[in-house]
């Protein structure tokens, strides 16, 4: 696993300072004028606009929705493991078939979300064919189905918080909000971690629902939704210059392992469970 995925990226960062067309067997060295290339280009900038924006939004609302509904369901006496699996469902069902539900309710003239603010009489919003809402349209489906799996890693965590603690506390005359936040939040500091980090790289890599639920499959409209795997996959496969492709590969993981790495530095703090 690791010499395959190694050798990949060994190619795609020769490939970016190669002048390489998928269809043409010549290849010539070209130096940085793909990476040059790269950052002069609008379309590059903004879909490095939309992928920031899909993690920065994405993120915090995933992290803290997760964290609220495990705390809910940790607090559920019976019907415990039910709400388990209702939760984790969305998650284990394919991405294609959540994004193709979701792109005929947010129909303008047909989808459910059309009729529902019809018949509230609030104004129709063209979820998907709207520069302003379509990113955030498809963000939401995607929190949609990626809550489960963070919900169920939260509840992990919960359960391994030793109960003591909170019998300490109350017998102290703790109240809820004070358990949760001297309690539950440090002891939950590694598993945040990992559900940040885990969020944070699958925001930053998402192309399934943006390639079936933007407008044109490419970004649309306008390119208010194109992000960069998205952008990867149509410099490689339809515009077939695969060097440049490969630049904006390197760039993107370049980005990503900072960010990571970074993210990891800020909210990764040692807790003293003495």
């Amino acid at each position: 696993f690791l010499i395959v995925n190694f050798s990949a990226m060994a190619n795609s960062f020769v490939f970016s300072f190669q002048d390489y067309m998928t269809l043409r067997s010549e290849r010539s060295w070209v130096g940085l004028d793909n990476y040059q290339r790269v950052l002069s280009d609008p379309l590059f900038l903004s879909a490095l606009r939309n992928t920031l924006t899909f993690a920065l939004l994405r993120v915090p609302i995933l992290t803290v929705l997760s964290l609220g509904i495990a705390l809910l369901l940790r607090s559920i006496g019976r019907w415990k493991g039910f709400f388990r699996m209702l939760y984790f469902i969305p998650f284990v069902t394919s991405g294609v078939a959540i994004a193709w539900v979701f792109k005929f309710l947010y129909l303008p003239n047909f989808g459910l979300f059309t009729h529902l603010f019809d018949t509230l009489g609030i104004p129709r919003i063209f979820f998907l064919g709207d520069p302003r809402t379509a990113l955030a349209s498809i963000i939401a489906v995607t929190i949609w189905a990626g809550l489960g799996y963070y919900t169920i890693i939260f509840l992990a965590g919960l359960e391994d918080i030793p109960t003591e603690f909170y019998e300490a506390a109350m017998v102290d005359g703790a109240t809820s909000w004070q358990r949760f936040r001297h309690i539950t939040l440090p002891l939950l500091n590694r598993t945040t971690v990992l559900v940040v980090i885990l969020c944070m790289i699958s925001s930053l890599q998402n192309f399934t629902y943006v390639r079936l639920m933007s407008k044109d499959g490419f970004g649309g409209p306008l390119s208010s939704t194109i992000t960069i795997p998205l952008l990867i996959y149509k410099e490689a496969f339809f515009s077939l210059q695969m060097g440049k492709a490969s630049a904006i590969a390197v760039i993107f993981f370049i980005i990503v392992l900072v960010l990571t790495l970074v993210q990891r530095r800020l909210i990764t703090r040692e807790v003293d469970y003495v």
